[in-house]
This record gives structure tokens, C-alpha cells and sequence, in this order.
């Protein structure tokens, strides 16, 4: 088992009834405010409507950018667990600053049996879990899923919330000039599955699709076959605003 991490709690998670501890509420707010500001009307979040108010679920995602878990944990609905690297709980204040955003360490080298432990402590406890099936980050396109995800599928019998992030690989990128260009960041949420499949591969290469089928087919790489063959419905657009004094926006945005 790896050593323990400077500064991470010997008790996880720091509160048992499932509300968003300060330090989350903080540091959500802090970056949904940034986000908002620095890219203006182009976060683009689809489907928030098929997040289930309440777990067990596992929130599977692909992955391509260290914004991904950012942006995540500032605009998920409700109160989000996440597995994250162990190297990015350096120094011993950081550490604390995570465990307090619901966050807990995982050495990608080593099998960490404390993460695992974790992991299936809060689902089993009907939490709701961030995982990024391919273990790692994937900028040219989908790669092979982990078994991690399937794993805690198949011993405690989450559902699973597919969702897709693209264009956090582009996200004030420095290419020509000075300044660097904002770009797009879109999420697309899924509809709540019940994976099964007989390997904790098997698992996790359907889950893997689920989460393709919503991406545009330039971002599915060796899953865009598996994806052609999932049936997802669009998500339903969100309803216009009330307010007569402002004009209903035909997509939604944060």
C-alpha cells in the first residue's frame, strides 16, 4: 500500500452527510466564478437535467485536460467525489485544501488499496463519484478504458452518468500573438445506465462507449465503433427563461 500523503486526513470523507464541506463550497465558487469571467458565454453544459439528485453513481467522463476536473467541480449539480493523483496532493496544504473538495489521492503505480477502499466506501454509502474511465489524460482522442471502473461497477452495483468534455485541451492555449484564445468548453451529460458485462474489462468498455456516443466522432478514437452501436437521445435543451426583459437563449450555457 503506498505511504500516506502529508497532510491528507486520516478520516475521509471530512464530512458524513453528504453535504459540500466550506472548503468545496469555496473553492467551487471561486472557479465558477473565473471560469464564467474568462470565457464569457462559451461554457457550454447540456443535460444537467439526468443528473440524479442522489448515488450510488459513478460519473464516468473521458479525459483530456487538467481543466477537466475543474470544471467539474465547480458547475457538477450537488456534491461530487473524485479520485485524483497522488503527485497533485503536494505540498501537505494542498493535500488538506483537496480532502476538503471531497478529493482523495490515487498512485496510478502501485495497486493503492486505499483509494479502492474509498472508492467503494462512498458509493456504498450512495455517493456520487467523478472517474475518468481511461485512467489518464487523452488529448488525440479516446484510448483504451482502465478496468478500475468496471471493477466498482460490478462490486457494488452503481448506476452510471456518462458524460463527455471537449475543447479543455484548447482552453486559453497560447498559439500565435500574446494573448491566448478562450475557445469552447462543452459537457454533455447522458442518461443514468445500468452497465453489466461478465470482466471488469467488459465493464469498463461499455461504459467507455456510453461516453463516446456523446462526443463528436473526432474525439470517440478507438471507441467510435462501440459508440455507433449505443442508443443515446439528445438531451432535452433547457427551458427558456421567464423573465421577459431577457431574450430565451435557444442553448444552454453558464
Amino acid at each position: 500500500m503506498p505511504a500516506p500523503v502529508p497532510g491528507f486526513p486520516a478520516r475521509f470523507p471530512v464530512r458524513e452527510d453528504g453535504i459540500r464541506p466550506w472548503r468545496y463550497r469555496l473553492v467551487s465558487g471561486f472557479w465558477r466564478a473565473l471560469l464564467r469571467a474568462l470565457f464569457l458565454g462559451r461554457l457550454h453544459i447540456e443535460g444537467t437535467d439526468r443528473v440524479p439528485s442522489a448515488g450510488p453513481l459513478i460519473v464516468a467522463s473521458n479525459h483530456i485536460s487538467n481543466w477537466d476536473g475543474i470544471v467539474y467541480g465547480s458547475f457538477f449539480p450537488g456534491t461530487l467525489f473524485a479520485i485524483v493523483k497522488r503527485e497533485l496532493f503536494r505540498p501537505a496544504p494542498m493535500a488538506w485544501l483537496l480532502a476538503g473538495c471531497n478529493c482523495f489521492p490515487v498512485d496510478r503505480g502501485a495497486a493503492d488499496r486505499r483509494a479502492l477502499r474509498i472508492s467503494l466506501d462512498l458509493l456504498r454509502h450512495g455517493r456520487r463519484l467523478l472517474v475518468f474511465v481511461e485512467g489518464h489524460r487523452s488529448r488525440a482522442g479516446m484510448g483504451a478504458a482502465e478496468a478500475g471502473a468496471g471493477f466498482l461497477v460490478r462490486r457494488t452495483g452503481a448506476r452510471v452518468l456518462p458524460v463527455a468534455i471537449w475543447g479543455t485541451e484548447r482552453a486559453l492555449h497560447r498559439r500565435w500573438g500574446l494573448l491566448p484564445r478562450r475557445g469552447h468548453i462543452r459537457v454533455r451529460y447522458g442518461r443514468p445506465v445500468t452497465v453489466t458485462g461478465s470482466t471488469d474489462h467488459e465493464v469498463a468498455d461499455a461504459i467507455a462507449a456510453r461516453v463516446a456516443v456523446l462526443l463528436p466522432p473526432e474525439y470517440r478514437g478507438i471507441h467510435a465503433a462501440a459508440a455507433e452501436l449505443v442508443d443515446e437521445p439528445a438531451p432535452r435543451p433547457r427551458p427558456p427563461r421567464l423573465d421577459a426583459s431577457a431574450p430565451p437563449r435557444s442553448s444552454p450555457r453558464c
